[in-house]
């Protein structure tokens, strides 16, 4: 059976005392926890983050991944448990407002919610809403098979990006100039994101290697 876009299982969570359903509760749980820090533009329901002026701030990140920690810790009854997930230890130092490396560590998370938009309203098939903790949520599922999982898509995202223009450089007939133009940049790209990913391997030294490995 097809599905629309829009359409998707509902999960319920608990917040404060009652159960709330996250369907509906994107531009709620938006006033409480993204307002205070982003107090224009705020509500991610209507935001456009197809323009990347709109890109979920270090700030907001780090309103979402206060959320996660606190969640983390106290064990919810709820039908998404995240203290269950899978190496949920090195998850908490991910998260750990205390951690020496807490500013890396957001900025890299805001750099995950702006990828898991995609399975929001930017594309087509609308899984989240864009609610930002279901949006997380995603990101955590990426986040507990490895810690270093979005510095490693920047550097293959890079690679494929190089790959396709080269091709392009290849079957050309005319304008090739402008294609090793693009290929520069995409080069500069590739040694930023190798940089990323060499800072995020020097910086988990706090975080306790995962228990669980694979599959």
């Amino acid at each position: 059976m097809g599905t629309k876009s829009g359409v998707y299982q509902d999960v319920y969570i608990r917040r404060g005392d009652e159960m709330v359903s996250l369907k509906n509760d994107v531009k709620d749980f938006c006033e409480k926890y993204i307002k205070p820090v982003h107090p224009e533009n705020w509500d991610w329901s209507v935001r456009d983050f197809e323009d990347s002026n709109n890109d979920p701030t270090v700030e907001e990140a780090r309103a979402i991944g206060a959320v996660i920690y606190r969640d983390l810790n106290e064990h919810k009854d709820t039908d998404v448990d995240l203290s269950t997930m899978n190496n949920v230890e090195a998850i908490k130092a991910y998260f750990n407002p205390n951690s020496k490396h807490e500013r890396f560590n957001m900025e890299e998370f805001a750099f995950a919610l702006k990828v898991e938009l995609e399975h929001g309203k930017v594309k087509d098939v609308n899984v989240t809403n864009n609610h930002p903790f279901l949006t997380a949520m995603i990101a955590l599922a990426h986040m507990t098979e490895s810690l270093t999982y979005y510095k490693r898509l920047a550097v293959m995202e890079a690679q494929g990006e190089i790959y396709e223009i080269m091709r392009k450089i290849e079957k050309s007939e005319t304008g090739k100039e402008d294609w090793y133009k693009e290929l520069g940049k995409a080069e500069q790209e590739l040694n930023e994101a190798r940089a990323g990913l060499a800072e995020r391997l020097e910086r988990m030294d706090d975080i306790p290697p995962l228990e669980k490995i694979g599959d």
